[in-house]
């Protein structure tokens, strides 16, 4: 049963979404305006091992665990003055095998926290003597390791040294949102006490024990109750199959609620026990919530209703029923609930910071993490101060640790004026929100604002619909100043169309850059009737991996080159490993669809006989797998076939040398060719841009907007930035190659530790070689010779599996369907260019 409630945490941190700044909201800077309003700056404080905040009264404190050499840690709190220095310290040490949680602190500054201890006893064992034990002799809750398991924020292994804020979605309870993520914190401490020294008997019984305590700052006991001997928790355990205690909820002046299987257990602030909540309708539901205390003394709760949609509703814990609910809209994956102060609750999402009043139609915008110059993903644990100031915890992205800091709000009359570049993106892109942030930083002139189309439109229907807003907005004439362009775009269109500025002469004019450094090939790729319309900075490749001895040592194969080499097989030989019709009918459109559709020229061919033939191929795959044709004997044996033959070939993407190399040492054990998706062009191997930036035609900014475009191709970002992802810096490329040529390494206090690449066959490891300077320069070949480039049109897409479904299914013959075909994209091409 533990692992049933297990799974409904984990579905709700998967399916918690919150709404992002609306169409109908759009003066922050998410909008893709630079207001003055929200800007903050920010101070690090310098105290450690930080993991949580919470309030105390008037007070507010911060603590965490300080991990010792021996394994051992002391939990640390720390009362915080307004201005982030410290008032005083508290700490006391923490034992083996007990975990702390739900910590929360009452107004006098004491601690209320549930206590997991676990243990084994039996022949084997260490028996009982593993367990604390009082002076009566029963057994006691250590002081242990503080769980900062706040609303999804805590470390997997809940030992407050990691946090994954990025994967918050849970609200938390208690004034600053104290729940947690329970269940996963006291499996993974509980696995790792018992796998580290000894592995246990069949004989010996695993003790798991639960405690309701409340102790002093100073870690004395005021009181300590064992809740597996209260009769009610018990007896429901015992119905549902295991002892299982959910979340702690201080309500203060109220009681201590403890959640077990959706009923609420209330003990009085002495620890008695006094009822448990009726078993009302809303029971299921209270399991899976998060609950929160406002500032005004309401508990809300936060949950996702049978259609996934999230709510906030009152809660009353007396009875265990919902109040007056109040349903989010829109959706955004990326929202944590706190309690707010001024608001009812403050909303973080990847953006910023907002304030949101219970009923109110949108929430109010209040620091947004572009307009300051923040390069961080995300801040959690946020504590207000005042209107203007608050604490919260934020990661570093150089040292990966979390880090406590004060924010305080700039005045707009002290924030610079600069002009604004406006770059929209269908989808989040870190690697050029962080190239914003510090273009921001260091330019004197020009400021890009970010208008993210996902984060403002997309909805949970529909996560397409924030690309489709910025494609109908292109096609509207609403171009922004630059534009990060993504597969689901008609980037072919919007050329064609003249809707992109030539690069090229700013590269060329530009006194730090020469063209001539960059790989040729790359900017011919991109380039139209000699206009470069889109900035590259690296790319990846997409092709067909095939023995050498197989297809030959040259780059590419038709369709009836490959069903030959196919039929002179034995029989049961595959052409490629497990691929359904239409992921084939998509690979053949995104690595060699070119050779059917002209852009430039406004023609297709799709009713040629390289088309037909490739229908044809088509054929050879099932519409859908069959699971029960692949038992474990397949795949005991699935890493040898294609060193014996079994399967010819293999679809790859890569971005490395070090990715084809294992795949000719390891997976083929012998050289092999990108010979490339079977096509009449016979070059079926494309470039897959990791990136993909232009800037509008129309752009009122061009200089602004170049002078952000630029950074994509210094030598201190492709060298910065590049290590996975082919650049298109020669320079860059050359130092990635070298690097190919030596065996890969980890840094371990501060020494380079070299180690040997492997792979398995049939359970054998095959240590693999660097590559020889000969192969990285045939490589390097390979990569200079790349024209065609990787296109994604899902409307193409759209068309062909439609039509071609008849004669999949035996009603229509190829020829006749390839007409249709030719017809209906005839019509899209002539709309669309």
């Amino acid at each position: 049963m533990k692992k049933r409630v297990i799974l409904l945490t984990l579905i709700f941190l998967m399916t918690v979404c919150f709404w992002g700044c609306g169409e109908k909201k759009q003066s922050g800077t998410t909008a893709g305006t630079a207001s003055k309003d929200y800007v903050y700056r920010m101070e690090d404080l310098d105290v450690k091992a930080v993991r949580q905040i919470s309030r105390s009264g008037e007070d507010i404190y911060v603590y965490g665990n300080d991990w010792q050499d021996d394994g051992s840690s002391v939990l640390y709190f720390y009362k915080i003055n307004e201005d982030g220095t410290v008032a005083e310290t508290f700490s006391f040490p923490v034992k083996e095998n007990t975990n702390m949680r739900n910590i929360s602190l009452d107004d006098e500054g004491n601690i209320y926290c549930v206590e997991n201890v676990f243990y084994m006893v039996g022949k084997d064992s260490s028996s009982e003597d593993d367990a604390p034990v009082t002076e009566e002799g029963e057994t006691e809750p250590g002081v242990g390791e503080a769980d900062d398991t706040g609303g999804g924020q805590s470390s997997e292994n809940g030992s407050l040294e990691e946090e994954e804020p990025q994967k918050e979605t849970e609200a938390e309870p208690e004034e600053n949102s104290e729940s947690d993520d329970t269940q996963d914190a006291e499996e993974d401490t509980r696995d790792a006490a018992e796998t580290e020294d000894a592995v246990y008997s069949e004989e010996e019984e695993y003790v798991d024990e639960y405690y309701l305590t409340k102790m002093s700052l100073s870690g004395e006991k005021i009181f300590s109750v064992k809740l597996n001997d209260i009769p009610a928790l018990a007896e429901l355990g015992e119905e549902n199959g295991y002892f299982y205690i959910g979340d702690m909820f201080l309500n203060r002046g109220k009681g201590i609620y403890i959640n077990s299987y959706g009923t609420f257990f209330k003990f009085d602030l002495e620890g008695n026990y006094v009822e448990a909540s009726a078993n009302s309708g809303d029971k299921e539901l209270l399991d899976r919530s998060s609950l929160i205390s406002l500032e005004d003394g309401r508990t809300v709760a936060v949950f996702s209703d049978e259609e996934n949609i999230m709510n906030i509703a009152l809660v009353d814990l007396e009875t265990g029923t919902f109040g007056e609910r109040y349903q989010v809209p829109g959706v955004s994956y990326d929202f944590t609930f706190y309690a707010g102060l001024g608001y009812d609750l403050y909303m973080v999402d990847t953006y910023g910071l907002y304030g949101y009043h219970l009923g109110d139609a949108d929430k109010v915008c209040l620091m947004n993490y572009i307009d300051s110059d923040f390069d961080f993903y995300n801040i959690y644990h946020v504590m207000g101060i005042n209107e203007n100031e608050f604490f919260a915890m934020h990661d570093d992205w150089e040292t990966g640790d979390s880090v406590l800091a004060k924010f305080t709000k700039v005045p707009p009359e002290e924030v610079k004026d600069k002009q604004v570049i406006n770059l929209a993106m269908g989808f989040t892109n870190w690697t050029v929100r962080r190239n914003v942030i510090n273009f921001n930083k260091e330019n004197e002139d020009y400021r890009v604002s970010i208008l993210d189309y996902y984060s403002l439109y997309s909805t949970g229907d529909d996560y397409m619909e924030g690309v489709n807003r910025l494609n109908t907005d292109i096609a509207t004439g609403k171009v922004p100043d630059i534009i990060l362009l993504d597969d689901s775009m008609p980037v072919d269109s919007y050329i064609s169309k003249g809707l992109f500025a030539d690069v090229k002469p700013y590269i060329e004019e530009d006194a730090e850059l020469d063209i001539n450094n960059f790989m040729p090939n790359i900017i011919e790729a991109f380039s139209v009737d000699g206009k470069l319309c889109t900035v590259v900075p690296s790319y990846s490749i997409q092709t067909v991996l095939a023995k050498a001895s197989e297809v030959g040592n040259e780059r590419g194969w038709t369709v009836q080159e490959a069903l030959e080499l196919l039929a002179s097989k034995p029989a049961g030989t595959m052409l490629f490993e497990n691929n359904t019709r239409d992921m084939m009918l998509r690979l053949c459109l995104t690595m060699s669809g070119d050779q059917f559709i002209d852009w430039e020229r406004g023609t297709c061919s799709f009713d040629s006989d390289s088309f037909i033939q490739t229908l044809e191929l088509l054929s050879l795959f099932p519409e859908k797998i069959d699971d029960t044709e692949y038992e474990d004997e397949y795949w005991e044996n699935r890493e040898s076939m294609w060193r014996d033959g079994k399967i010819i070939a293999s679809i790859n993407s890569f971005g490395d040398f070090r990715s084809y190399n294992q795949e000719e040492k390891g997976t083929y054990g012998e050289k092999i060719t990108m010979i490339g998706f079977p096509c009449a062009n016979e070059d079926g191997t494309v470039i897959w841009p990791d990136l993909q930036l232009a800037m509008s035609a129309k752009s009122k900014n061009k200089e602004g907007a170049w002078a952000f475009l630029r950074t994509f191709l210094t030598d201190e970002y492709q060298e910065e930035n590049i290590n996975y992802g082919f650049p298109v810096s020669i320079k860059r490329l050359d130092e990635l190659g070298e690097e190919a040529t030596q065996r890969p390494y980890y840094m371990e206090n501060g020494k380079k530790v070299e180690y040997d690449d492997s792979y398995y066959v049939d359970g054998h490891e095959i240590v693999i070689p660097p590559m020889t300077k000969e192969e990285v320069e045939a490589f390097k070949e390979q990569l200079y010779s790349l024209t065609q480039v990787y296109k994604l049109d899902e409307a193409l897409l759209n068309i062909i599996e439609e039509e071609a479904a008849p004669y999949f299914s035996g009603q229509k013959k190829a020829k006749d369907v390839a007409v249709i075909i030719q017809s209906r994209v005839q019509l899209y091409v002539n709309e669309n260019r």
